[in-house]
């Protein structure tokens, strides 16, 4: 909703949406369709497209009374092209930095950084990535698991940053982490922990007001507080919408799309959302 906003908004910003982490329901929007990118290719090219071009456009250019293969032909159509087009353009990126990525967040970063050092080549003027990072549902052994996760996450962001610097441009990204669920406060059997609702998200960027911790921790975190549900599961107290409106602000987002964007927005005390001002220095 959001790369549909600031695509048909007054400043009708040219916006593409990728994703690294294969097809994924947060890059795709109801006009902006996800760009899917390979973590160890990049842009995957149709092969023998120079010998079967003249095919697939027979193919994809046959009209249809059935609207489902209709829209099926345009998203062949346009995915075959977007690839070539992509993947010429990706053939000539350098990066700055050396970038030797190993693990599966490392090596998603350093495409997001080959498409940000192509950004001058493609036009772009907002873009949206999506990576994503699994093994953090931790029923056992919390507490060595995400040690080594946490390690991981340092070690890919250390190297990604240091890349946008080296490209000037890291004062006009901003990272945000997302999760469709948070963990109990009191350990299971295992020495893990289950599923719960709220928990803490980070925000980083070249342009943040960074080293703040924004909205407010339980009075407690122990079992009973005022939000607990049972064994720790606390009810949340802010909202998505907390960070991702100043975020979307800063990208450009006009007033009169909020509601458009933010449908849920409306349910929430105007205090639990961080203002712009608060969060980024420009």
């Amino acid at each position: 909703r959001l790369a549909d906003a600031l695509g048909s908004g007054a400043q009708k910003y040219r916006t593409t949406s990728f994703t690294v982490a294969g097809t994924a329901t947060w890059s795709q929007g109801f006009d902006t369709r996800a760009e899917v990118i390979d973590r160890r290719q990049g842009s995957v090219r149709f092969r023998e497209y120079q010998q079967l071009q003249t095919l697939v456009s027979n193919i994809t250019g046959v009209k249809h009374g059935n609207v489902y293969c209709e829209e099926y032909a345009k998203v062949l159509e346009e995915a075959i092209h977007s690839s070539e087009d992509l993947g010429a353009v990706l053939d000539n990126v350098e990066l700055k930095t050396a970038f030797e990525a190993s693990s599966s967040l490392e090596q998603q970063l350093k495409q997001v950084a080959r498409l940000i050092m192509a950004r001058k080549e493609r036009k772009a003027e907002r873009d949206f990535f999506f990576v994503s990072l699994g093994g953090f549902d931790t029923h056992k052994s919390v507490a060595t698991v995400l040690a080594s996760k946490f390690k991981e996450v340092d070690n890919a962001l250390r190297m990604f940053v240091s890349e946008l610097q080296a490209q000037g441009i890291f004062d006009s990204t901003v990272l945000v982490t997302h999760s469709d669920f948070g963990r109990t406060l009191t350990p299971n059997s295992g020495a893990g922990t289950d599923h719960a609702w709220a928990g803490n998200h980070v925000v980083l960027g070249g342009d943040l007001k960074g080293g703040a911790v924004f909205n407010e921790f339980p009075k407690a975190l122990l079992e009973g507080n005022d939000q607990d549900a049972g064994r720790g599961r606390l009810i949340p107290k802010y909202p998505w919408e907390s960070m991702m409106v100043p975020i979307s602000e800063w990208m450009g987002m006009a007033a009169g799309h909020h509601a458009e964007v933010f449908p849920n927005l409306a349910n929430f005390n105007a205090s639990h959302i961080i203002t712009r001002a608060a969060l980024f220095r420009s």
